[in-house]
């Protein structure tokens, strides 16, 4: 996992986040062999949980990039004219 798709703030509950989904996938799949689908589904939609958190921190980092992008092509000139306005 590229761990620079995520804030820095965020990284280590990616990292988190990504080992439960790779044990959570793992589990899954020896309770499926075993022929418990319940357990099998239930720890499926840890995963799901887990990529949605996943996903939920790409896009609050795609975000702040949008919004810094925005603010640095305001110039600082702009700015200081609507504050004197």
């Amino acid at each position: 996992m590229n761990k620079s798709m995520f804030l820095k703030s965020d990284q280590e509950r990616a990292s988190q986040e990504a080992d439960c989904y790779i044990y959570c996938i793992s589990q899954a799949m020896d309770h499926f062999m075993q022929g418990d689908y319940v357990k099998a589904s239930c720890y499926h939609e840890n995963a799901i949980r887990s990529l949605d958190a996943l996903d939920q921190m790409k896009k609050d980092k795609q975000e702040i990039e949008k919004a810094k992008l925005i603010l640095n092509q305001i110039s600082p000139e702009a700015i200081l004219r609507r504050m004197l306005s």
